[in-house]
């Protein structure tokens, strides 16, 4: 047995320019020795009789052969010179990204459910790439063909203004199933949050990928969302084989079973006289799954595909004519396993509802104390809708906060969320201010996840403050220490997608002037940037102006890998500090500062106290406290989490 890899996408630092591609997310090919017939898992005996359905496959081209005779309706290119590409390929066959007929097999397995005709959309090139105006073009073209689903075995980083999220949910809007893979980011779950664009989009249907064991591939992409909600949706297995024997892996070949099957549903809907709709399949999908118990739903969605649970659900919930009475809330249970609470804390969530059209749900927390509970008494649904939900806690007094949130409505049903978990003593409050970076991976739920959890096993509050207008005086107030997690990271702006823009979100002179005066009343600050090629340093630098500290334009060391620092000078940050992980910008110390660390002579970490008690901590890097860094996947022994933890309590008073 061979292994053949692409390179995987991890950690998102630097800077972006030009057009994005949106890259093929296939990452690992199993060549087998023996000869294995196409997995033929997709159809269900029980089915029953379905019309015709037409699913889009946006894809790298078709190769049609006698399986695939008779079931390709429609086919264009989208690669053209006027979307961006370098040059312009009329051919509807298969690209072949690095040798793999990576279209052909996805239109293959659909082809599967016999039902499906096929809708050829070719965008991806021969390397394995589409610009987002091609991916755009694409999806209307397919709505303008009578899709009902739409297939797209592809993904990229999101960005801000990023298109394809107006035509995903544009597509959604005239009735069409949007499939997604969720991306192939995952490494075994080191970074966090890695869904890929377009599956982070909430009108798109994110499909994880499964081994045969079902359980998560080690590369299938995992959530939540930086913007509080839950992703993936759902799973699949993530692999599909060839005629000759050869087997294929990634998230790429767990949407198409989805789609086959949300095809499959919606054919057995027209065959007889169901109502459907793109939520009604949706919910379907999701509440019809099989749960994984022994994982989460960051990890898996709502469970493995099920398509003759999903059928179920529709035949039990339906009436001639009308949409199933289906509604389904995700996730069905909150926090996430590794979020902790403390008295003083508002935890905060988006609950996701989707049902068959549009209705008015209404809520009702079951509760010993539903006054903590914040959520509007009734709830606005097409099909879909993101419902904001608070839990305050009390101050004192509480050791365990619990409820089930129910949302009810007369045409769609009831579905419900539990909502429980413990209540702990903090001994210091921190913020991770992430309000200034642009970067999707930067929240608790991404590459600082195992900061927030370093801290919070150690009985230290963490709340995000992820909007700027949070930042006043009174509300710093409230925290020990606040930790500003790359300010001024740069990102790509696709708001115009044929011109794409770097922007970074700079610190306006109010938030300013907010943060000395918080540091001069005896707050604490950890600023951790890096170096000019992710972030805007000027920018930064005039942040820090009323400090004294700035960032140099050096970058150590040079090249990609962090060095292992131990040049370290003696203080009680540092106590028990043998060496941690480095790669940034060198740190300029003010007068009344002091240097806490060198690479090579030169600092690259430092602290001052104020006159008024206040105390910060500027370092050039985030490597020594990313999951990368607190996992050990970096060379060298290292104590990085004892140092970010004793900075966190120093900042907050907490140490001598």
């Amino acid at each position: 047995m061979s292994y053949y890899w692409e390179p995987e996408r991890i950690q998102r630092r630097s800077r972006t320019n030009g057009t994005r591609l949106i890259a093929l997310v296939i990452i690992l090919m199993v060549v087998v020795s023996t000869g294995l017939a196409l997995l033929g898992d997709i159809n269900p005996d029980s089915i029953g009789p379905t019309e015709n359905v037409r699913v889009a496959v946006l894809d790298s081209g078709i190769d049609t052969d006698f399986t695939l005779l008779g079931r390709i309706v429609a086919q264009q290119s989208f690669i053209t010179v006027g979307n961006g590409y370098s040059a312009t390929d009329t051919s509807v066959s298969d690209a072949r990204p690095d040798d793999i007929p990576h279209g052909t097999l996805i239109a293959k397995q659909i082809a599967q459910a016999d039902n499906t005709l096929i809708l050829n959309g070719k965008v991806l090139d021969s390397g394995g790439s589409a610009t987002t105006m091609a991916l755009v073009d694409a999806i209307h073209w397919a709505v303008e063909q009578n899709a009902s689903v739409i297939n797209l075995s592809l993904g990229g980083s999101p960005t801000f203004g990023d298109p394809t999220e107006a035509a995903v949910d544009w597509a959604f809007s005239q009735g069409v199933v949007v499939v997604v893979s969720a991306g192939n980011s995952g490494d075994y779950g080191v970074p966090g949050t890695c869904i890929e664009s377009p599956a982070v989009y909430r009108s798109s249907l994110a499909v994880g990928a499964l081994t045969a064991n079902n359980e998560p591939a080690y590369f299938t992409s995992t959530g939540p969302a930086r913007d509080l909600y839950m992703k993936p949706d759902i799973s699949a297995l993530g692999y599909t084989t060839d005629s000759e024997g050869t087997q294929y892996w990634g998230t790429s070949f767990a949407a198409p079973r989805v789609s086959a099957a949300a095809a499959q549903l919606i054919g057995y809907s027209m065959a007889n006289n169901i109502t459907w709709s793109p939520g009604s399949i949706m919910a379907a999908l999701m509440e019809g799954a099989d749960v994984l118990a022994d994982y989460q739903p960051y990890e898996v969605g709502a469970g493995e595909l099920n398509l003759q649970g999903a059928l179920d659900l529709i035949i039990e919930a339906s009436s001639v004519n009308e949409l199933p009475a289906i509604s389904y809330a995700f996730p069905g249970t909150m926090p996430i396993d590794y979020e902790r609470l403390f008295e003083g804390d508002t935890y905060r969530f988006n609950i996701r509802l989707f049902t068959g059209g549009a209705t008015v749900f209404s809520t009702d927390v079951d509760s010993a104390n539903p006054s903590l509970f914040v959520i509007d008494d009734e709830i606005i649904v097409n099909q879909i809708a993101s419902v904001p939900v608070s839990v305050i806690v009390p101050s004192s007094g509480t050791d365990q906060v619990e409820g089930t949130i129910t949302f009810s409505s007369e045409d769609f049903g009831n579905t419900s969320v539990y909502i429980s978990f413990p209540v702990s003593t903090p001994v210091a409050r921190a913020a991770f201010d992430i309000s200034h970076s642009t970067w999707d991976i930067d929240s608790i739920y991404g590459q600082f996840r195992e900061f927030y959890k370093e801290l919070v096993e150690n009985d230290i509050s963490v709340t995000e403050i992820r909007n700027s207008s949070a930042t006043t005086l009174d509300i710093l107030q409230q925290y020990d220490a606040v930790v500003l997690l790359d300010p001024c990271a740069y990102s790509s702006n696709e708001t115009d997608p044929e011109y794409p823009t770097s922007f970074f979100i700079p610190f306006s002179e109010i938030e300013k002037q907010v943060y000395e005066d918080y540091y001069n009343a005896g707050g604490g600050l950890f600023v951790v940037a890096l170096s000019e090629s992710s972030l805007n340093v000027s920018a930064l630098n005039d942040f820090l102006s009323w400090t004294g500290f700035s960032l140099t334009s050096a970058e150590v060391p040079s090249g990609d890998t962090p060095a292992l620092i131990g040049d370290i000078n003696i203080h009680t940050i540092t106590s028990g500090v043998n060496a941690f992980h480095y790669l940034g910008a060198t740190v300029q110390i003010p007068v009344d500062g002091h240097a806490l660390a060198y690479y090579e002579d030169t600092p690259i970490m430092g602290y001052k106290e104020g006159a008024g008690g206040g105390r910060i901590v500027v370092t050039g890097s985030n490597f020594m406290l990313d999951n990368w860094g607190l996992l050990g996947e970096y060379e060298g022994s290292n104590e990085n989490a004892l140092l970010i933890r004793q900075i966190v309590l120093w900042c907050a008073d907490q140490l001598a």
